[in-house]
């Protein structure tokens, strides 16, 4: 076996970077000089010459993610790219046309693709809404046919067939059957035929043997007019491809051969748990889309294989994102969505990859994975059900609970919902509905401490967070009162924080994340807004206590925004993601906006933000959709005491170039003065950290002339200076 393999790429600063899973690879589609690959929410090229793949998404202009079908235009080129929303695009090398007519089409019915028909000038999308049909020559959709199920109902169509002067369809609920004929209302459901109703049809294809269609693992052959039942498969079938005089059968299991006399297998996946979706024969090479090893190419006859994927976590659906040095760690479960995904994920700013890792223990795979912490280079990962475990990076895993002490399994689970580590080098667990609810971990000894305060609310804890003299706030699930509880067990002090004034006055009583920022305020978010509490040293020490809300544009800040998790970044700045409101950051009191993405302004493919995380040395922030991940370079990194490694860049400046020109090794925030060669001041630039940016224009907001510029760099007291040199050409 053989990988094609692409690592991810050092991205810009201001820059984008995608980081979507291509494990799974639902479909593909040959082109004259590549091959396409769609998984859930993105697509990737092959080129069929080099063998080089490459990446297609929003950061490269499309227009969209969650990909529903994949066409070609019949110049072999252009490719068509159907989205599960209704929009479509059409990709060539030199444009990217859209055309957004079915996704602004108002109806509450699902408008995904599901397959594109390419007949002469005319392209057939199948999908939940019925049959769009697109006309090259017009550039139009010229007809559409909805609402043919029986008695007209709603009916959603898998895939069209074009034969003749007819068009054939497989659906959700039989196969049917109109004349193409131009005096015919393909819009009335009565005038289609319908065959075989009560079954769903995924496939129907055309061969120079017969007619065949696919229902779940039966196959059927059309012959004199009706459809009989023809073959048996041992799972359910996913694709059927017409090579003329044969038929490539993929179903979720194996991939067959079938002739007008025979079927043969040609592929089988061995019981390893892939599931194969899509089968496709280039002339050269057969490909195989699978769940689990992205897309194989297969060679008939050959029993090697090679695996072509790109870069990335295991799935598109990562929470918890957390920062353990240059290491970012993503788990597949949370607390309001466990599922037995046995894989995390980890990102290295060092080498720039990542590494996908199965757990198990004693041979078993760990399921339900909803936190992770990397101490003394150690990785230990909490399993709701199955417990804490130390782990390495090849998966191999050790139960740190026994049955002799520490927490109890009852009905077969712990009830595990998060860690934390503190500055002792122990571990902080909390055990969802259980009397002992908290408890320590020391590594050193293996040895458990029960450490439950006795506020009743702490029973239903679903995070832990440390503040910076130990005191430990445990978020409450809401459906049990919400809150937080903080407690300190040396002091046997603790406290309830809800939305009333005086006992935290809290946005909410949802919180969903707890961090500290540079100055020690400790920032909470919740479903309803942000604030922030000035003195957590403070909060066990009695007395009335609400909490503070930054004032933007004349309102608190962020109010009544669902704030799904918060980021600090070196310049102390906060980020905030949202559930349906793509992430702000504003600036280090939050009364600043500075940036504010969304899917309409931004790559970002989802506006539900699901955790973030930054790392301070590249600045990079790693932010997690429920559509996938992607990487945003920002201007503040990590400072030091002096300047290093300076770099100008661009340096020189085109003529054309409008972007940000970038200034990065200063001295930790260090003040900028540009200026010409005689000396005048041209503008002041503050570092966010030990970055700067600036956009070649001058004090009055107008682009410089062409010449040489000089950055004047000093540290705040004026002590460490750096003079560089920009060229605008």
């Amino acid at each position: 076996m053989c990988f094609q393999h692409v690592k991810a790429q050092n991205t810009p600063v201001l820059g984008w970077r995608s980081n979507f899973s291509y494990t799974d690879v639902k479909s593909i589609v040959k082109g004259n000089s590549s091959l396409y690959a769609a998984t859930e929410n993105t697509i990737f090229a092959i080129d069929r010459a080099e063998g080089s793949l490459s990446k297609l998404t929003k950061i490269n202009d499309l227009n969209d993610v969650s990909v529903g079908a994949l066409g070609l235009m019949p110049d072999g080129e252009t490719l068509i790219i159907g989205y599960q929303n209704g929009n479509i695009d059409f990709v060539s090398d030199s444009e990217i046309k859209n055309l957004s007519t079915v996704k602004d089409f108002e109806t509450t019915q699902s408008k995904q693709f599901r397959s594109i028909t390419n007949n002469s000038r005319d392209i057939y999308f199948a999908g939940d809404l019925g049959v769009v049909v697109y006309n090259i020559d017009r550039d139009e959709i010229t007809e559409a046919y909805q609402n043919l199920g029986q008695e007209g109902k709603p009916l959603s169509i898998n895939q069209v067939l074009i034969y003749n002067d007819s068009i054939f369809a497989a659906t959700a609920d039989g196969l049917l059957a109109a004349s193409l004929a131009s005096n015919i209302n393909r819009q009335d459901f009565n005038n289609w035929e319908r065959s075989l109703p009560g079954l769903a049809f995924s496939n129907i294809i055309q061969t120079n043997f017969g007619f065949f269609a696919a229902s779940d693992s039966d196959l059927f052959k059309r012959e004199n007019g009706n459809w009989i039942f023809y073959q048996n498969l041992s799972s359910p079938i996913t694709h059927l491809e017409s090579l003329g005089n044969e038929v490539l059968v993929s179903s979720e299991t194996q991939v067959l051969n079938l002739t007008e006399s025979s079927l043969e297998s040609i592929y089988n996946t061995e019981g390893d748990g892939t599931r194969i979706n899509h089968v496709l024969n280039d002339g050269s090479f057969i490909w195989v889309a699978t769940d689990g090893l992205s897309l194989q190419r297969l060679i008939k006859g050959a029993s090697e294989t090679g695996i072509y994927t790109l870069d990335g976590p295991t799935s598109d659906l990562s929470y918890n994102a957390e920062l353990f040095g240059s290491k970012i760690y993503l788990n597949t479960s949370t607390f309001s969505d466990l599922n037995e995904e046995n894989s995390f994920s980890l990102y290295n700013h060092e080498d720039r990859n990542w590494l996908n890792i199965k757990p198990s223990t004693t041979g078993e795979p760990i399921g339900q994975i909803i936190d992770l912490v990397q101490l003394n280079d150690e990785i230990y990962l909490a399993s709701y059900d199955q417990g804490l475990f130390k782990t390495n990076l090849a998966g191999n895993s050790e139960a740190l609970i026994s049955s002799n002490s520490g927490p109890v399994s009852i009905n077969s689970s712990y009830n595990l919902s998060s860690i934390t580590t503190d500055e002792e080098g122990l571990i902080w667990a909390s055990f969802y509905d259980r009397e002992s609810n908290v408890f320590s971990f020391d590594p050193s000894n293996n040895s458990w401490e029960n450490q439950s305060p006795s506020h009743p609310f702490a029973r239903y804890t679903t995070d832990i967070f440390i503040g910076p003299n130990g005191d430990k706030w445990l978020s409450v699930d809401p459906n049990e009162g919400g809150g937080i509880v903080v407690y300190n067990e040396t002091s046997n002090r603790e406290r309830y924080l809800n939305l009333n004034g005086g006992q935290g006055g809290l946005p909410s009583n949802v919180v969903t994340d707890i961090e500290l920022d540079q100055d020690f305020f400790v920032w909470v978010a919740t479903s309803q807004g942000i604030a922030f509490f000035t003195n957590p040293y403070g909060i066990l020490e009695g007395g009335s206590l609400t909490a503070s809300v930054p004032i933007f544009e004349n309102r608190l800040l962020l109010r009544n925004e669902y704030i799904t998790d918060i980021g600090i970044d070196p310049a102390n700045r906060k980020w905030f993601g949202t559930k349906s409101n793509g992430i702000w950051l504003f600036s280090e009191t939050g009364e600043e906006l500075i940036y504010h993405f969304t899917i309409n302004n931004s790559p970002l493919p989802s506006n539900n933000i699901l955790s973030l995380a930054i790392e301070p040395v590249s600045g990079e922030v790693l932010i997690t959709t429920d559509k996938g991940a992607i990487s945003f370079r920002s201007d503040a990194t990590i400072g030091t005491d002096e300047h290093q490694n300076v770099k100008v860049y661009p340096n020189p400046v085109a003529p054309s170039y409008t972007g940000q020109i970038v200034i990065e090794g200063l001295v930790n925030n260090a003040q900028l003065k540009i200026t010409d060669v005689s000396g005048k001041l041209v503008k002041e630039v503050r570092a966010n950290g030990s970055t700067a940016i600036w956009n070649g224009r001058d004090l009055n907001n107008a682009r410089v002339k062409s010449g040489v510029y000089l950055v004047f760099s000093a540290s705040q007291d004026g002590l460490e200076t750096y003079v560089a040199k920009i060229v605008i050409i």
